[in-house]
């Protein structure tokens, strides 16, 4: 079967409708499964569709469960029901994580660069000293001699 842009929509359509994708490729007017993955691995603008509209049939399908809630159910019907709600919701949190999900995204933005630097050539004993015990107190250091003194630091036992 021959990829068009129709038969995408249909597809993309089918899915926001929360059809699974097994079940509209039994369709005959539709590819098999793994032909539709194919055409998803080689377009990146389909895959992005597919997964968007999946995303919005998950929506759908709320939509509806909140519908059948309304309507009374024997306690056969609320069994299979409960499944089904059960296996929805987990759908929700993995696709919809964002708004579902049980673990929310923290993105934390540091700036961790460590700028070190010294004055315009004239040397003041105060900095370096302040340097000196900065460094000592950072576990694994071992400077020996630091820029602009004339003497090693006190790690190697001379001042």
């Amino acid at each position: 079967m021959v990829k068009s842009e129709t038969l995408c929509e249909r597809l993309v359509e089918r899915l926001e409708l929360g059809e699974p994708l097994s079940v509209i490729a039994k369709d005959k007017e539709f590819p098999n499964v793994s032909t539709i993955y194919k055409w998803c691995r080689k377009d990146k603008t389909l895959r992005e569709r597919i997964m968007e509209a999946r995303k919005q049939g998950v929506w759908t399908l709320l939509d509806k469960i909140a519908e059948e809630m309304q309507v009374p159910k024997t306690p056969q019907e609320t069994h299979f029901l409960r499944e089904k709600w059960g296996h929805l919701r987990w759908l929700s949190s993995k696709l919809l994580s964002d708004t579902f999900g049980d673990k929310q995204k923290v993105e934390q933005k540091i700036d961790n660069h460590l700028i070190i630097s010294w004055s315009n050539g004239e040397k003041d004993e105060r900095d370096i000293k302040t340097i000196e015990s900065v460094v000592e107190t950072l576990p694994g250091s071992s400077i020996t001699k630091l820029p602009g003194t004339s003497s090693p630091n006190k790690e190697q036992g001379t001042n």
